[in-house]
């Protein structure tokens, strides 16, 4: 890496005090003004630090992953809000604790891994098809944001540790929703949660450790027989750092992917007429497994485009730990560097009327002529989510068998907000009425 000396000046940044307050009213309409005023880089100053948002694929890839190593996660939203919440775990830990992790969590989440968990997904889902069905027969409508958080919830409890949320749901999920929502980690409540959930995971933690259960093929198993080079085992604070990330990571991203394809489908119904027929051509009324996904492609460029639209993970940010250069700009040491999916999955250099809902932009042809950043709803480099086909796995499972079965229309035509905070959350949620499919 060569190590400038003589700063190249930026574009003019705007105003600090104004585009801190506006950061924290709405982040994603600053972001958004950023790059369509300041163009593909830009520095300014957010609420807590200097910043320079990056906007073009060629440099979200230099940061990501050419220059990967010159770039930590040590900034306010991952060390402040998520570490305080899930401790050293894959969201937040660095080398060399972050490697040493991630080699003995990936191959749980390796392709040919995954399917094992296509069946505990298949009989969440069956339990949600139930719950949707008496909301069909109440006709009340109901939340459906809140229905795909307790549904991916009960997927990544069970995949973890093999535990039933039927009798606690409303508890864990409450608990969740606090933590991620506030986003204070120093708030009463938040603390609350966390310790609600420590009880509950630091429990079946020892619970698991003086009894083990062999025949269960689960995450727990597989952090709690783990060896390090030296043949210890994961330190059981560790352990629970572990599953706290992957509670977290695990089913509140794909519930804001869901809730937002729900939202997305409302408002296209020529969208909903092709998934529909797709879904009956292939599965009738069947819950899919993994091998129906090859006949599902229109369902796979559905969720596409909402993970483009509405990336969960809508910010992502690292702080360069020497000198660099990005576009010809000059990166000082110790700078935050910000990438927004949000903002990218919207360029108008790469997306064609970027606002509109379009699963065609998904077919292979387009997706090949796309700069390969144009489009990372899960990052990208070394540090992409290890649970990404985990997530997609879901998605393609749930939408087929709520869509075959279920039509959720909104109770209200009007916009729904989005609520940016250490996710992208539909703001009030999304009501829909339950209706069954002829």
């Amino acid at each position: 890496m060569t190590t400038m000396t003589t700063p190249i000046a930026l574009k003019h940044p705007p105003s600090a005090g104004t585009g801190g307050r506006e950061e924290i009213r709405n982040p994603l309409r600053f972001f958004m003004w950023l790059t369509q005023t300041y163009g593909d880089i830009v520095q300014y100053r957010s609420s807590v630090e200097p910043a320079y948002l990056i906007n073009h694929p060629d440099y979200v890839r230099h940061v990501l992953q050419t220059h990967g190593q010159n770039y930590n996660k040590d900034t306010f939203l991952n060390k402040y809000m998520l570490e305080s919440l899930t401790g050293q775990g894959l969201l937040t830990s660095e080398n060399p604790l972050w490697r040493e992790q991630r080699r003995l969590i990936q191959p749980a989440f390796h392709k040919q891994s995954l399917p094992k968990f296509a069946e505990l997904m298949r009989q969440a889902v069956l339990r949600a098809l139930d719950r949707l069905d008496a909301a069909a027969d109440a006709g009340q409508p109901i939340n459906i944001a809140a229905e795909m958080m307790r549904l991916t919830l009960d997927i990544v409890t069970e995949a973890l540790f093999s535990f039933d949320i039927t009798g606690q749901a409303d508890e864990i999920g409450e608990a969740m929703d606090t933590m991620t929502t506030i986003g204070k980690p120093r708030h009463r409540k938040v603390r609350e949660a966390i310790d609600l959930l420590d009880r509950i995971v630091y429990a079946i933690i020892d619970e698991r450790r003086e009894h083990p259960q062999r025949e269960r093929d689960d995450l727990l198993n597989m952090l709690l027989d783990a060896r390090y080079d030296d043949g210890t085992p994961m330190p059981v604070k560790q352990v629970r750092d572990e599953v706290m990330a992957l509670l977290v990571a695990g089913h509140e991203t794909t519930a804001n992917t869901l809730s937002w394809t729900w939202y997305l489908l409302d408002q296209n119904p020529d969208a909903v007429t092709q998934l529909e027929a797709e879904i009956d051509a292939a599965l009738g009324r069947r819950v899919p497994d993994v091998m129906d996904f090859q006949r599902l492609p229109y369902t796979e460029k559905v969720v596409q485009e909402a993970m483009r639209l509405y990336p969960s993970a809508w910010s992502i940010s690292r702080r360069a730990l020497g000198d660099d250069e990005i576009g010809g700009y000059f990166i000082p040491a110790q700078s935050i560097v910000a990438m927004s999916p949000y903002t990218m999955h919207r360029h108008p250099a790469f997306w064609d009327e970027p606002e509109r809902f379009d699963p065609e932009r998904f077919a292979p042809e387009k997706v090949a002529a796309r700069p390969r950043y144009a489009y990372f709803p899960f990052g990208g480099g070394a540090r992409q989510c290890i649970g990404n086909n985990f997530a997609l796995m879901e998605s393609m499972i749930i939408i087929p068998a709520i869509a075959g079965r279920f039509r959720l229309q909104r109770v209200s035509a009007e916009r729904v907000e989005e609520h940016a905070l250490v996710t992208l959350r539909p703001k009030g949620g999304i009501w829909v009425h339950v209706d069954r499919r002829a």
